[in-house]
Formats: structure tokens, sequence, C-alpha cells
């Protein structure tokens, strides 16, 4: 069919059939243009696309339609221990410090962007409370410190030592340094009590730091003696300065090649200690003196990353574990959302575990601190924002310190927990019919992530009862559970084949709308003709629901920027049709993406409509825009809806001077495609004359009216 056609008849309708096929058209336009439609459709979008990336991190990415996750030649780092596992590795727990080790250190500390800060306020106070996280360095940082400040040396506290009996025996002369002691002493502790033992050690010309977690909460009083740490030390310029002392110049190279990079990264995250990032930099130094293979290094540090996570989440308590799992799936939301999914979670594992019903289930409500369990699962808060009905508020959000942590914890619970999965499976299930649109999403996306090792087992206890159940929340969890299935080369066909199945006219209408909702998702992405196939079947439909469908995925292919131009493509093949239905999907479509869909540009005030944006001279989508929009406003039925789009673009360059020439060239064109009836200008007159109307915009447009005439 030529594209040229701008078709009025209507293959199936007769004078009797009229009054269904206005009312039909009313209603349409009221779905197109309704905020409410339009506000959910985007928070679908957005909920989806902040799940995927909460999930699966900045290591997601599409490159010629092949889609590769994470990184898999070197495993997740995840561990923030200060020691190493080796018994005859690291400082000694308490007593003194050898000289010799002390020595050791200067010759390899590498100091982090503060020391300096750190050493002048040892010097003028002789209590520090030295706050960082673990594996932040601190404790090499504290040593290193003390010794140069101390002549006598540096003696470990035992944990054990109570700070506030005064009665510790101190040597002249002598650094202290005691390492995380237990959160009680440090709640206990007050200003009265560290300035009595700071006059103690000054009379011995002695210096004690006392390494605090950075998620110990310590009270108001003790905040002159706390030192803020800041950044720990570049890992790479850490390794550099090992490796200048071992290396020549020209054999630095190796710390640019691409596996070194990602190793380092990891290590980075895993925060090793300064010894053993001096043992890593020894064995670089044998890779580069072909003493060692680069590919052993990384397996051998990929290993030890993976039994310090298993190590790290088996101790977990019975609090903390199913903290770690929700934020796991909710990582970067509000606290309160993540707390209340453990707590459900909690109750689910406890009910799985206690056969005997004489057992009380009394479980305490002021049992963990959100501190303790934030420092539990390597996990911190930060202030953010959260979107209601009535505006944007203020909130605490939670998120794993490491990006890499939510993946691979679900992973692990599913590789190594058989008896958790029914428990996992049902408190995902139940958390896919959520009120909130963002939990029912991610719920769904990890409902996908862990379906890639039961794909037919989740989408029959899972996803086809979320497509079936005909609650939109549900259907969005749905969606989010395909997502990461279809990226994986082996079920991606599979995938296909089940979307268009549940595609055909017999199936269920709830499924039919969640498969061609799916369309537009990743999917859509990976398999643009078979989905644009898919789409154009389900636009032929009469349900009201399966078009909205086709056009949210339709909106959601348009806005990906090598889709555009198919989209657009297909929609002139739609509206030329002579089948009634697909023809009005595909205005239906036209007028969403108008309505829905604004673009930020250098020119404008405002966000601009993206299809007077993509109608300006240089685009080349101008004409596939014009011909979409000159149907629209010739099509029975839809004439009043494209003429009310205008309208609202004109009251947009009334406040946006800058839209008032890409604008005006638009309707000039759509004018001309009318065969100058002169319509568009009588509109903008009538549009002028009502109260408060945009005068001085339809002076402008109507001056380029009258400049095409003169021309």
């Amino acid at each position: 069919m030529s594209d040229s056609e701008v078709p009025v008849a209507d293959d199936t309708a007769g004078p009797e059939r009229i009054d269904d096929a206005e009312e039909e058209a009313n209603s349409i336009r009221e779905r197109a243009t309704d905020a409410e439609r339009k506000r959910e459709s985007r928070a679908a979008a957005e909920a989806l696309n902040d799940a995927l990336g909460a999930l699966g991190g900045d290591r997601m990415s599409v490159v010629a339609n092949n889609l590769f996750i994470g990184e898999p030649q070197v495993g997740t780092v995840i561990g923030r221990d200060n020691h190493s596992g080796g018994p005859d590795v690291g400082f000694m727990r308490s007593g003194l410090v050898s000289p010799s080790r002390l020595d050791e250190l200067e010759k390899t500390f590498v100091p982090p962007p503060k020391f300096e800060q750190i050493c002048e306020r040892l010097e003028s106070h002789p209590v520090s409370l030295l706050r960082a996280p673990e594996g932040w360095g601190r404790t090499a940082t504290a040593l290193r410190a003390l010794s140069r400040q101390c002549s006598a040396g540096v003696n470990k506290l035992s944990p054990e030592v109570e700070l506030r009996s005064l009665s510790i025996e101190f040597s002249e002369r002598t650094g202290y340094l005691l390492e995380t002691p237990e959160i009680d002493q440090l709640r206990s502790l007050s200003e009265f009590h560290l300035e009595q033992l700071g006059k103690r050690l000054l009379e011995h010309e002695c210096r004690l730091v006392v390494i605090v977690d950075e998620q110990v909460e310590l009270g108001s009083a003790v905040h002159p003696f706390v030192v803020d740490c800041g950044e720990p030390v570049d890992v790479e310029a850490l390794v550099r300065e090992h490796l200048r002392r071992h290396l020549a110049e020209e054999e630095l190279g190796i710390l640019e090649y691409a596996e070194v990079s990602v190793l380092l990264d990891l290590v980075a995250h895993d925060r090793l200690p300064t010894r053993e990032l001096t043992e890593l930099a020894a064995q670089l130094v044998e890779v580069v003196k072909g003493q060692a293979d680069i590919d052993d290094v990384i397996a051998r540090y990929s290993a030890y990353a993976d039994s310090r996570f298993r190590q790290w989440f088996d101790e977990l308590d019975a609090d903390a574990r199913p903290f770690a799992i929700a934020l796991a799936v909710f990582n970067k939301m509000p606290l309160h959302i993540v707390s209340a999914a453990a707590r459900t979670l909690a109750s689910l594992i406890f009910d799985a575990e206690v056969d005997n019903e004489d057992i009380a289930s009394v479980r305490s409500v002021f049992g963990v601190r959100s501190v303790e369990v934030l420092g539990m699962v390597r996990a911190q808060s930060y202030r953010s924002h959260e979107d209601t009905v009535y505006g944007r508020i203020p909130v605490d959000a939670v998120r794993f310190e490491d990006e890499r942590v939510p993946q691979r914890l679900l992973e692990y619970v599913w590789q190594e927990y058989p008896a958790a999965h029914e428990v996992v499976r049902d408190w995902l299930r139940g958390l896919g019919g959520a009120d909130d649109l963002r939990v029912s999403t991610r719920a769904g996306v990890a409902v996908g992530l862990l379906s890639t090792f039961e794909f037919e087992h989740a989408r029959r206890l899972v996803i086809e009862p979320w497509a079936d159940s005909g609650r939109h929340h549900e259907e969005y969890a749905a969606i989010g559970a395909l997502q990461f299935p279809s990226l994986r080369p082996e079920l991606t066909p599979l995938v296909a084949r089940m979307l268009a199945a549940w595609s055909r006219p017999g199936q269920p209408l709830a499924r039919r709308v969640t498969a061609t909702a799916a369309l537009g998702s990743t999917i859509g992405q990976l398999m643009p003709q078979r989905a644009i196939l898919l789409l154009r079947q389900a636009a032929r439909s009469s349900e009201p629901d399966v078009r909205d469908a086709v056009c949210y995925s339709m909106k959601q292919l348009f806005s990906i920027r090598d889709m555009t131009g198919t989209v657009l493509r297909e929609l002139r093949r739609w509206t030329a049709s002579q089948h009634r239905s697909l023809r009005g999907t595909g205005f239906l479509c036209v007028l969403q993406l108008s309505f829905d869909l604004s673009v930020d540009t250098a020119e404008g005030v405002y966000p601009w409509p993206v299809l007077v944006w993509l109608a300006d001279e240089s685009s080349e989508h101008r004409d596939d825009v014009i011909v979409l929009l000159a149907r629209l406003m010739q099509a029975p039925y839809f004439l009043p809806a494209a003429y009310d789009e205008i309208r609202r673009w004109v009251y947009l360059a009334e406040r946006d001077s800058g839209l008032c020439v890409p604008l005006g060239r638009l309707l000039v064109d759509l004018e001309k495609a009318d065969q100058d009836s002169g319509v568009v200008p009588d509109y903008l007159r009538e549009w002028a004359d009502e109260r408060n109307g945009p005068v001085a915009a339809v002076d402008e447009l109507l001056k380029m009216f009258e400049s095409k005439r003169m021309n």
C-alpha cells in the first residue's frame, strides 16, 4: 500500500455501526490524553529501568543486539575484613607491634589523602577515635601515624580493655591502638571519660587511637574526639608504588592491561589490607618476569573473593540474612520498603523452620537497630527522595556498599540453599501484587534473575499467574520477570515463542495484554522484527486494554534511538491500512507519542513535544512525522483529538517563544498537506480569542503562514 493513501473508508463500518465507531473513537481519544494513564505508563517504564539497573548495575549493556551481564572472567568481590585469612599474615591481635613490622609498614605504606591531617590531629590530641569503614586501611594508617608520633613504639590493646576504667598502664612515649571495641563500650563513653583518659596519656607523652566502625552511632558528647578518615588510598597508586621497587619504568605498563584494570577494580571493592595488596603487587611482578600467568593471578583472587563472600553471608544472623536478601531485591530504595520486605521474609523463614506449633513465635520489635544490621550486611544509608502523588519528599534510602552484591547474593542463595527456594519464591510472588509499583516491578525482576536457573518452574508457579491475574502491578511484575531470561542466549528463543503463544486470540485477555506490553521492554530491543510483527497482530484487536498495551510498547521502542525510524515507518503502515482496528490503534499510538513524550532542547525553556522536535528541517524523521500528523488530522473521529493536541502545542509556545519557529514550520507543512484549506489558521485565531489565549504565539505563527503565502 502506498504511503500517500489517506484512507477514509472503513472495512467494517456501515450505517448501523457509525454510532458504535464514534463512541469507540471518543473513548480512544480520552485514553490517549489521559494524564493518569500517562503517569502510570511513565512510572512503569522508570520502575523497570531502575530495577534492572539496581540488580544488573552498570555492567548491563547492549552491543549489536547481544547483551552481556557482568564480567564472567572475574568473580565478584565482597569481603571487607581488615585481616587476611592466614594465621601468619597481618598485624598481631594485641601486644607490642614489633619494630620489624613497623619498618616493613613504613617501606610499603602509601598514605591516604587525609593522612597528614590525621597525624596533625594525633599530635595535638592524645585521644582520637578514627572512624572509617572496614577494609579502608584504618589499621595500617593508625599504626603508621602512631609510630611517627611515639618514639618508643606501638602497642595494640586487647579489645576487652575497658576505656572507662582508666586503669590502663601506659609506658612512656608509646602509641596505643584499640581496634573496634564492643559497641556497648563505645556508647557508654562520655566526654568526661575521654578527657580524663587524655590527661593520663599526656602525663606519659603517649597517644591512643581507637578504631570505630563507620556504622556505629556515637553520642554527640564524643564527636570532638572523632577523626573522619576521608577517602581510602587509591589501590592503583598503592600497587604502582610497590611495583616501582621491583620493575623498570617501562615495565609498569602492566597496569594498563585490561585484565589488570578489572582485577584492581575488584580488589578496590574488596578493600584488601595493605599487606595483601603488597602480595598482589609481588604476583604482578612475577607476571612481568614471566614467572606467573595473569589468568592464574585473577583466578586466585576470584576464588579468594568467592570464599570471603560465602563466609560473609553464612555468618549473618537470623535478622541480618533476611534483610540482606530484601536489600538485594530493593537496593537503593527507601529504608521503610526494605525493612518491611525483610520482616515479611523473616516471618516466612521462621514459619518454614519451626514445625512445633507449641513454640511461640516471638520476635523483638527492638531487637536489632538499623545501624547495626546495615553494618552486618555491608550496606549504608543515604538521603534520597521519593515521588508521591502530592510531590517529592525526602527519605532515607539504603544500598550495598558494593553494587555487585545484589545479583551475586540472589544467585548464591539460589545455588547454595535449595531449601530456601520455596520460601523466597512465595515471598517474591506476594510482593508482585504490592500496591507500590516499584515494589512489584523489583520483585518481578528478581524472579526473572532466579528463573534463569529454573525457568519452566518459575513460569508455571509465578510468572504466568502474574500475567493471568488481570491486575496491573502483577502484569508489570510478569514483564519484569521476563527481562533476565530474554538476555540469556539459551532462553531468548524460548521467551520469544512463549510471548507469541501468549499473544494468540484464544489466550486469556490478561495474558495477551501482558505479552503485548512486554514487547516494548528489553525483549523487543533484542528481537525488533519479531516484536513489531507481534505488535502489528495485536494492534488489530478491538480490546481497549490490548490496544493500550500496543501503544505502550510502541512508545518504549520509539524511545530507543536506533528504533525511532522503524516505529514511525510501521505507524505509517498501520495508519494507511483498510483494517479499522489496526488503523485506529496506529492513530492512538501517534497521539500517545505526542502527548506522552517530550525532549529537553538547548533552545527551549520547557521540554518540547517529541513530534514537533522530530519535525525539524534537519531531522531524518521529518517526512514520517508530517505524514502521520496529516493523516491524524483528516481521520474520521480522530480529528478533534488531533487539533486538541495542536492547541496544547500552541499554548506551550506562548510560554516558550523558542518553540514558535519549529512549530510554525510544522503547521505550515500540515496545512499544505491539507491542500491549504485554511483550517489550521482558523483554529489558531479561535484559540487566540479564548480567555487568556495564546495571543503572542498565534500572532507569530500567523506571520509564518502569511510569509509562506507571499512566497
